[in-house]
């Protein structure tokens, strides 16, 4: 009786072992193909936008504007009173763009689907211009320009001096300069850049710009959401690119955007994917993913003839992954540089490189941030003086797990369709 009890026992375990061993299988075997289905999106040249038709946060806490109480990712409603124009090709854009000019602003301009060549860099002069696709399709309404080489004139796309311009459903690509500028420098407020792609260009895919011998003089409450900043030949044309290089802006929200390879070949290292900086203030970056770039976010700058270069803000809920690939130049996930009363808080950040640090805080001025409840696989460490309160954040980010995570946000962005 006693033997076979015992016999009973022992069986149970080796089946228990095995049951153990095959589901144990079944999910490294999981893992695996799931580390490989992640690695081989992040070393592909460019992006779905079906991501754009997820909302993952609401817009608690968020500053507003008019066009910022969506809360759903529909296109961008026309106000009542605005003129409306549907144009089909290249001259009839420029001449819509005349009317609403005429008309002292106003207006929504309503692109079939098509690629419209632009030889020439469209001025927004006038306020509440709007450039809508009438498809709501970025991948079918393309704004094109010379291409992606250095230009001895002037070669933006779109240089945006007047407030209330918004961008809704467009792919921008190919410009010598800047497919976007905004002028700070010229009191540009509210700017709405929503489901939109941003390809190729020679230097940065968003300026914001600004003059510091007029400080007063900022671009405020800007919207920058679900849009896509990439280089498709997974690498830059040289090093002066950014993804969104914002000088001069308050109370902006830039989030749910996907940036992938801002990154240098030559020479010096890139701007950041995400750089804030030049008397910026009040800034939310949030939910926002960036792969395979120099430098992630940043927030300030050592220079000369500022107030300060960034104060306040908020970094929260992005990720941030470096693969282990041939970029030359691969640096930090955040930075603060002159950043007093800054928080970053939940990002989650793996970089497959060398560089020590995936959070830093730099500078004596860079005092009073919080650091908190961020998961990295580097350290989180001071810079030449910085000052932070860190709290409850973690180093150890395993390799495997960071991707299951990464893999989950791309899933819930549906990016692999």
């Amino acid at each position: 009786m006693i033997r076979s009890i015992f016999k009973f026992f022992a069986l149970g375990i080796v089946f228990g072992l095995g049951f153990c061993l095959v589901l144990g299988t079944a999910l490294f075997a999981y893992k695996v193909n799931l580390l490989d289905k992640v690695v081989s999106y992040v070393k592909s040249s460019t992006i779905s936008t079906q991501a754009l038709d997820v909302v993952l946060f609401d817009d608690k806490d968020i500053p507003k504007n008019p066009h910022m109480n969506l809360s759903k990712l529909v296109q961008t409603p026309v106000p009542t009173g605005y003129s409306i124009h549907y144009v089909n090709s290249s001259a009839e854009l420029w001449d819509a763009l005349n009317v609403v000019k005429i008309k002292s602003g106003n207006g929504a301009i309503i692109l079939s689907d098509g690629v419209y060549d632009l030889n020439n860099t469209i001025y927004v002069t006038v306020p509440n211009l709007m450039l809508l696709s009438k498809s709501s399709n970025p991948r079918s309404v393309i704004l094109k320009g010379n291409g992606m080489r250095k230009s001895e004139n002037v070669n933006n796309l779109i240089r945006v001096s007047a407030s209330g311009f918004v961008l809704d459903g467009i792919t921008l690509k190919e410009a010598g300069n800047h497919l976007i500028q905004i002028a700070a420098e010229e009191n540009a407020d509210t700017p709405v850049i929503r489901n939109c792609i941003l390809q190729d260009s020679f230097e940065m895919l968003l300026k914001v710009s600004y003059k510091k011998n007029t400080p007063e003089k900022l671009s405020d409450t800007g919207l920058i959401e679900y849009c896509i900043f990439e280089y498709t030949q997974g690498i830059g044309p040289n090093y002066y690119i950014g993804g969104i290089d914002a000088h001069g802006i308050r109370n902006w929200t830039i989030r749910n955007n996907i940036f992938k390879d801002i990154s240098s070949p030559d020479e010096n290292i890139s701007e950041y994917a995400i750089h804030v900086w030049s008397n910026a203030s009040n800034n939310l970056i949030q939910g926002n993913v960036i792969i395979d770039s120099d430098r992630a976010i940043g927030f300030g700058m050592m220079e000369d003839n500022v107030r300060y270069s960034n104060y306040g803000g908020l970094i929260k809920d992005n990720i941030i992954y470096h693969s282990d690939n041939t970029d030359k130049f691969s640096d930090t996930g955040i930075s603060l540089e002159n950043s007093p009363k800054t928080l970053v808080e939940g990002n989650l950040i793996f970089l497959e490189h060398d560089y020590p640090r995936a959070i830093e805080y730099r500078f004596p001025t860079t005092s009073n941030v919080v650091i908190k409840n961020n998961k990295t696989n580097k350290s989180i460490a001071s810079r030449d003086g910085g000052q932070a309160e860190l709290m409850n954040n973690s180093e150890g980010e395993n390799r495997i797990d960071f991707l299951i995570k990464l893999n989950a946000r791309l899933v819930e962005l549906n990016l692999f369709q």
